[in-house]
């Protein structure tokens, strides 16, 4: 198990992305939010679980903690994976949406002077 030292190191600035912050302060979506449930659902990712939400996963910890039902657990570890997994889709999209914007290949330079 790690100590509290080892995990604030891992979550450290130098080793993290506010990918939020990113998103607010640097792309444009035609989405009514930025969270990472709209924009990765608009990227094409879908969670397994019909209705997942940060709030509702709270739920399922207190239902696991009191009932230690294994399928309850199973739906958290399932959501958190999802989210890990839109993050990196989100992620993704990002750096393809630099690439577009800073690489444009010499045949479409030629054609726009």
């Amino acid at each position: 198990m790690a100590s509290p030292e080892e995990i604030e190191a891992l979550f450290a600035e130098e080793h993290t992305v506010d990918l939020y912050r990113i998103v607010k302060s640097s792309t444009e979506w035609p989405t009514w939010n930025h969270s990472i449930k709209t924009l990765a659902k608009y990227l094409g990712f879908s969670w397994r679980d019909t209705n997942p939400s940060g709030a509702a996963s709270i739920e399922w910890y207190d239902s696991f903690v009191e009932s230690g039902d294994r399928v309850v657990l199973q739906r958290i570890l399932d959501y958190n994976e999802d989210d890990c997994r839109a993050m990196i889709v989100l992620l993704d999209a990002i750096r393809e949406m630099q690439l577009r914007t800073t690489y444009r290949p010499r045949s479409q330079a030629m054609c726009r002077s």
